[in-house]
């Protein structure tokens, strides 16, 4: 039915209220079969932003859905784009625990530093306890020393929610 629509000249670049596109929408729901078909498109915009800031890759990676977040990284999306608030997909992949999202994340060299929302994607990590995603964060470089808006580590984070397994490999690497 997309490939009818388009064929027949379908705007793949069509908004809704709230500046949510097709793809946005194929991104959201996880119709990577669709995702192909858009970013294949021409004219197609891949990093469009809803009014809030999010952008497809943004919801993919909230979503967990990791092969719609490398098909849009292979298509040059911007891994650091940040929502309004200031949180990026890489901060939201591991606020969720999405830890083959933070994996294809982690290809394309994505800030590990505290973002414009003045957390980091470590803070996000050890606030849900994703111990996972804390070891993928390490490895790739990331500080288990950074300070947040708040004045609190990511153990500070990981100690105040309970996640112990979280604090004592975070103390093993301080």
């Amino acid at each position: 039915m997309s490939e009818l629509l388009m064929h027949h000249g379908a705007n793949v670049n069509m908004h809704m209220r709230d500046g949510a596109t097709p793809l946005f929408i194929a991104c959201q729901n996880g119709h990577s079969s669709i995702v192909h078909l858009l970013t294949t498109s021409a004219g197609v915009e891949i990093d469009v932003r809803r009014l809030d800031g999010t952008t497809p890759l943004w919801m993919a990676a909230q979503m967990g859905h990791a092969r719609i977040c490398r098909s849009l990284l292979q298509c040059g999306s911007f891994v650091d784009a940040t929502r309004l608030d200031g949180a990026s997909p890489l901060f939201k992949a591991c606020h969720k625990g999405h830890t083959s999202v933070v994996e294809e994340l982690l290809k394309y060299n994505p800030n590990l530093g505290v973002l414009p929302n003045g957390e980091s994607a470590v803070h996000a990590a050890c606030l849900g306890g994703h111990l996972s995603c804390v070891k993928l964060l390490i490895r790739a470089g990331a500080s288990p020393n950074l300070v947040n808006v708040e004045g609190l580590t990511p153990t500070d984070l990981a100690l105040s929610n309970k996640h112990y397994n979280v604090t004592q490999y975070l103390t093993k690497k301080s």
